[in-house]
């Protein structure tokens, strides 16, 4: 049954790959940014491609004028493949990238099964299913081509290995991830913290902390040095925190430039707050982990639930492909509920911003854009906001309960 389930998984995802990329402009600025390192030895990620001079498909990036902000991984990764396909045709190119996300999806179906085969295997086909037939998830890897299916596809190679008691392998992975794309550095710590608690000794502990942590340092070390600039380009990660989204941090900072407070303090206010809280709540999943090593699955699903819901200003509906991952492992029973139904309003803001924005420009533009923006937050959060307050409720043991 497994198979029936990915192998029909994979065959929507193939009809999929041939739409055209309308819901992200990504996936052309994943070939901008390789072109610029294969054929030009320009670091996307500090080198703008407005910058660069002859590029083939540089005019097509929605994002002419600032750096990439993916990994170091991913821009070789992505030089790579255009490499392979050379310059000659963008849709050629756009199709390797759309194919490696769908490999990528189906690696992640396979390592879901294998994961849970071991840990609940009553669950196993389950599991794939929620993942693999996910509609969010076959869009957007299959029709947008996104690189999270990668980072995701390298994060849960990494649970493998730490399930499987591989501590340094398990590091390895989830660097790799994070060098596909900066968030997946979010889940290294909780199951570095996890993987030296379950070490049966107090030295053994500190060894894998430190040597994992160290390993990870320099793993992400090399990969920046590997490219051209690369010390700038790290000094160019944050180059895009200024954008906002519809987001629960976006609602505060345009609500608190309608009292009068300017832009850029508004913004920073907003960052601000947003980055407390996430750190105050990562700060307790890192400890309720070092309690509790076994349950760090349902730690890091709470982390990444807690950012998508409430704390990040820049929020995509293909992020939420990452919780539907997690989700598919069963951190705990309502987990792939909730994230199904979030993956379901997630989709609903591309029908916010491409047809009821262009139809009522008018008050979407009310408030410096706040009009569509309370839009695309009720439709895109209303819902989940109300089961996670729901399942918070119905729990004797309370929050913590909820990602158990």
């Amino acid at each position: 049954m497994a198979l029936l389930v990915m192998v029909g998984g994979r065959m929507l995802a193939l009809l999929l790959g041939f739409a055209y990329p309308i819901g992200a402009n990504d996936v052309v600025n994943y070939v901008a940014y390789g072109e610029a390192l294969a054929f030009h030895g320009e670091n996307p990620l500090a080198v703008p491609l407005a910058e660069i001079d002859g590029l083939a498909f540089g005019r097509y990036s929605g994002y002419r004028s600032e750096p990439s902000h993916y990994g170091p991984l991913w821009t070789w990764v992505s030089a790579g493949l255009v490499r392979m396909m050379g310059t000659g045709s963008l849709a050629a190119n756009l199709l390797a990238f759309k194919g490696l996300a769908i490999l990528a999806y189906g690696a992640q179906a396979v390592l879901i099964y294998a994961i849970l085969r071991r840990k609940k295997p009553a669950l196993a086909v389950a599991g794939v299913l929620a993942f693999a037939w996910n509609p969010l998830v076959l869009y957007e890897f299959a029709v947008n081509g996104h690189n999270d299916a990668v980072m995701m596809a390298l994060a849960l190679l990494g649970i493998f290995f730490w399930d499987r008691g591989r501590p340094f392998l398990m590091v390895l992975a989830l660097t790799l991830s994070m060098l596909i794309k900066i968030p997946g550095a979010l889940l290294l710590p909780l199951f570095l913290v996890a993987s030296a608690r379950e070490q049966g000794s107090r030295r053994s502990r500190w060894t894998t902390l430190l040597g994992g942590g160290l390993m990870a340092l320099g793993l992400a070390g090399l990969a920046y040095l590997s490219l051209p600039q690369g010390f700038e380009a790290v000094l160019k990660l944050v180059s895009r925190s200024d954008l906002f989204t519809h987001s629960l941090p976006a609602l505060a900072n345009l609500a608190l430039q309608l009292t009068g407070m300017d832009q850029v303090t508004a913004q920073n206010l907003t960052k601000a707050l947003a980055l407390a809280v996430l750190g105050a709540w990562y700060a307790l999943q890192l400890a309720r982990t070092w309690r509790a090593p076994a349950s760090v699955l349902g730690h890091s699903y709470a982390v990444i639930l807690f950012l998508l819901l409430l704390a990040t200003p820049w929020f995509q509906p293909w992020y939420v492909t990452w919780l539907v991952a997690l989700a598919s492992l069963y951190p705990h029973p309502a987990a792939p509920a909730q994230a199904g139904l979030f993956s379901s309003t997630a989709l609903t803001s591309y029908l916010v911003y491409g047809f009821v924005w262009l139809w009522y420009a008018r008050i979407g533009n009310w408030g410096k854009t706040l009009g569509v923006t309370l839009v695309a937050v009720g439709t895109t959060y209303l819902v989940p906001w109300a089961y996670t307050v729901w399942l918070w409720l119905r729990r004797k043991d309370g929050p913590a309960a909820v990602s158990s």
